[in-house]
């Protein structure tokens, strides 16, 4: 009987230290909200030299591999998609977008999240980060030239993209800079500014004792891209 008794109280003293045990934490559920982002990379510069222009816009390298669908709006509307999109749809890291050539918006550009970025199952990986770039209408440099014996002639042209135009139109009265190069070296030098005529051209003639390589350089203005000529070899 003390047996059992001892037995019994053993027993009853064991329930009462598992009952008195704290209740274990709930497990912590997954986060939902996604701390990955995922930026936009766009061309350097936008540049408007066409009817219709072509260019490409990719995911940052930040962006995790399993994004599927990353949707950016621009403002103003610069593409001519829907609401000025940029969409990255089916798993693809590179995604066109195309700006008219005719009333493309010039100047500062803000591209913004249109969502999160999503996977295959619609679930968000990725928070979104906003950019801006810059569009502007294109610019032209041109140098032709000859020489005879030391005298050398040059003839520097600058053209630009109007868009109500739909052209590449002369560009008068712009200061152009006609830089020179020693044949072997790599370093550039100024030659002389010259203004374009009324036809977008203007003339130097100079003597140099050896031939040297030729390039011209018209400036930008806060609508239009710089840009250098090919060079050339007189």
């Amino acid at each position: 009987m003390r047996y059992k008794s001892a037995l019994a109280a053993v027993s009853l003293l064991a329930a009462s230290l598992t009952l008195a045990q704290p209740a274990q934490a709930a497990v912590p559920t997954a986060v939902n909200q996604a701390t990955a982002t995922c930026s936009l990379v766009l061309p350097a510069r936008i540049s408007i030299k066409a009817d219709v222009n072509y260019f490409f816009g990719k995911l940052g390298s930040n962006c995790p591999d399993t994004v599927y669908t990353a949707v950016w709006k621009s403002s103003p509307n610069a593409t001519m998609a829907p609401q000025g999109k940029l969409q990255f749809l089916y798993g693809n890291r590179e995604a066109q977008f195309v700006i008219t050539g005719t009333v493309p918006h010039i100047g500062k550009v803000a591209w913004n999240p249109a969502g999160s970025a999503t996977n295959i199952s619609g679930v968000k990986v990725a928070t979104l980060n906003a950019t801006t770039s810059v569009i502007r209408a294109a610019s032209t440099a041109s140098v032709i030239g000859g020489r005879k014996g030391t005298r050398t002639a040059l003839i520097a042209a600058a053209s630009y993209w109007r868009p109500n135009s739909d052209r590449f139109v002369a560009w008068p009265n712009r200061k152009v800079l006609l830089q020179y190069q020693e044949v072997g070296s790599t370093t550039w030098k100024g030659l002389a500014y010259v203004t374009t005529d009324s036809k977008g051209k203007a003339t130097y003639t100079y003597f140099a004792g050896k031939s040297r390589k030729y390039r011209a350089y018209v400036a930008g203005t806060s609508s239009v891209w710089d840009d250098f000529s090919p060079l050339i070899t007189r």
